[in-house]
């Protein structure tokens, strides 16, 4: 329990330290939550493991010692899953949200697959509801490899297929999730 609050306390730092650190290059769209589709590639300046000004965020430094890991060992994943209609195909939104090494690579009616630069470890992703899909009763959990995330859709304690599932243009789920390098 107490690692998982420490694990806890370390992803809000660095939610909150992302807040604090500017891209070199503006986000894609307006920024006001367009719907805009993150659609650069994993190496990318800006993109999923690439530089793009991202500071400490892409490669977290500063938590030698945490359950062994050392100095700039974490990466951070984080993104906002979206799909606008039911069948239209999921993304991970860009605009006002900021995609961290992540990218869909695939759906169907049992899945969604995200791919993320090869890990030493996996410390946890997390994947939640937002206040959208949340009320109708939706969940999800992510299963992860050392180098993608499997999300499951839920509703009413069964199975939910994402190709059918789509709440609106402004429903997402979140991941938020640490590994180690390699």
């Amino acid at each position: 329990m107490r690692r998982l609050r420490t694990v806890a306390a370390v992803a809000a730092v660095v939610v909150l330290a992302t807040a604090a650190v500017a891209p070199a290059e503006p986000p894609d769209g307006d920024g006001a939550g367009d719907g805009t589709r993150a659609e650069r590639s994993i190496g990318e300046p800006g993109a999923p493991g690439g530089s793009g000004g991202l500071g400490a965020i892409g490669a977290l430094s500063g938590f030698a010692g945490l359950g062994g890991l050392g100095t700039g060992r974490l990466r951070l994943l984080a993104g906002v899953l979206r799909q606008d209609r039911p069948g239209s195909g999921w993304y991970l939104v860009g605009g006002a949200h900021l995609v961290l090494n992540l990218e869909v690579v695939s759906a169907d009616h049992q899945r969604i697959v995200l791919r993320f630069p090869p890990a030493r470890r996996v410390v946890s992703v997390l994947c939640g509801p937002d206040e959208t899909y949340a009320p109708l009763g939706y969940t999800c959990g992510a299963s992860v490899s050392l180098d993608a995330v499997t999300v499951r859709l839920g509703r009413g304690g069964r199975p939910a297929d994402p190709v059918a599932t789509a709440a609106g243009r402004y429903a997402n789920f979140w991941l938020l999730g640490l590994v180690e390098q390699r």
